[in-house]
């Protein structure tokens, strides 16, 4: 088999595969609906992916990855002044709670899932928070706040209870919540500059 042609399997398979995490959960997803539902033989799972867990890991870096890239961008695609870009750093967020096919953080929701404190969903999860935190900060930072790393953290705080508000309460005025106090929070920095 050529290399494109393995390459096109393995990501249809990851694909098939993060899908179904998402939307039914990690243990509620076994591989043989994987094979299933991604038209692939149990040998052909198993020559790009060693076990389940190998396949979950994959999966959590894929999407977690992807998803931090898509914030970013929807952030930065917007004519706006640093300040504003911060601002309104929820905003962008709404659509995505308002989905149909949302479902929490995919990060958040496996470690509930997966309860172990020695799995290596806690490496994923320490490399997607930092990615998080890191674009906090560099937004913080190019609005020149006095202490853009406290700015950072308290947004990053809000996010993971938005994310989660959102999805076990329903997104009504997750979005607003979070402007207002990410507000309070930006403000009380700039009153002292």
């Amino acid at each position: 088999m050529g290399r494109r042609k393995s390459q096109l399997i393995h990501d249809h398979i990851l694909e098939v595969a993060s899908d179904l995490f998402y939307e039914h959960g990690i243990n509620n997803v076994g591989i043989s609906r994987i094979i299933s539902d991604a038209g692939v033989a149990k040998m052909t799972l198993y020559s790009h992916f060693d076990s389940k867990q190998a396949l979950v890991i994959a999966y959590l870096e894929n999407r977690s990855r992807e998803w931090v890239d898509w914030y970013r961008h929807q952030l930065y695609k917007m004519p706006l002044t640093p300040m504003d870009r911060l601002l309104s750093s929820f905003d962008v967020l709404d659509k995505w709670f308002t989905s149909k096919r949302y479902r929490g953080c995919l990060v958040a929701n496996a470690i509930i899932e997966l309860a172990d404190h020695n799995h290596p969903v806690h490496g994923v999860k320490r490399e997607y928070y930092a990615s998080i935190k890191t674009m906090y900060l560099k937004l913080a930072h190019e609005a020149d706040l006095r202490d853009w790393e406290y700015v950072a953290e308290q947004l990053f705080v809000f996010l993971r209870e938005a994310m989660m508000a959102a999805y076990l309460d329903g997104p009504s005025g997750v979005v607003e919540s979070c402007r207002q106090r990410a507000h309070f929070v930006i403000e009380g920095q700039l009153a002292s500059i």
